[in-house]
């Protein structure tokens, strides 16, 4: 352990453990937030149609929580102004029971797609702080503006030794986005990326219709 002086500055490090610890406090607030929405939002539904029945309401603001997640997930599961982080487990222990796909055989076939898929780093990660993530989406595996990781060139991984746990695990073969007929090597049709379908692009789409979604789910007005 280093010694660290009273008047010595931050290191990177450490500013990017308070970050982490300060999205994390944030996303608790929010989650605090949302169940107080729920209940402003059924209680106003309450008072609209009459006296206030306790046990009604609680089942109402159960519901309107329900919504509330439903929303949000519909969105986009990675969607933007939220944190994620990925299970707590180690990913050096993760061993595919079968050995998995054979990917140095299939990657003049398929190019490598997988890398092109979006997944939350873990803390586990993070604290290496090799793999690269989003800063603009924590904590989002980073991405170029053509959507592929930005580790992967050439069809080799840059990371390959400290490769986060959904790239030890996943198994492509019957995947829809990989395949469209593993058993005879024939690859899915390829994504084609545009300047709209950049992840900075995405973003901001997904923030739009996030934002819509929210309001609709928080509404005061009475439902048709």
């Amino acid at each position: 352990m280093r010694d660290v002086r009273d008047d010595e500055p931050a290191t990177a490090a450490e500013l990017i453990r308070t970050a982490r610890a300060t999205l994390l406090a944030v996303e608790e607030l929010r989650s605090d937030l949302h169940a107080l929405a729920a209940r402003v939002v059924a209680l106003g539904e309450q008072v609209a149609a009459g006296a206030p029945d306790p046990t009604a309401l609680e089942a109402a603001v159960d519901a309107r929580a329900a919504e509330l997640v439903r929303a949000i997930a519909t969105a986009d599961a990675n969607g933007p102004g939220r944190v994620h982080l990925g299970d707590a487990h180690d990913k050096y222990a993760i061993v595919a029971d079968d050995g998995g796909p054979p990917c140095l055989e299939l990657l003049p076939i398929c190019e490598a797609r997988c890398c092109t898929l979006s997944f939350a780093l873990s803390s586990q990660d993070l604290d290496e702080g090799v793999v690269r993530w989003d800063h603009g989406q924590p904590y989002l595996i980073r991405q170029d503006d053509t959507g592929r990781c930005v580790h992967q060139r050439d069809h080799a991984c840059s990371c390959y030794d400290q490769r986060p746990a959904p790239c030890r695990a996943f198994d492509c073969r019957a995947d829809p986005r990989i395949w469209r007929d593993y058993a005879a090597r024939v690859p899915a049709p390829p994504i084609v990326a545009t300047v709209a379908d950049s992840p900075a692009e995405r973003r901001a789409t997904e923030a739009g219709r996030a934002h819509g979604l929210l309001l609709e789910s928080l509404s005061l007005r009475p439902r048709r």
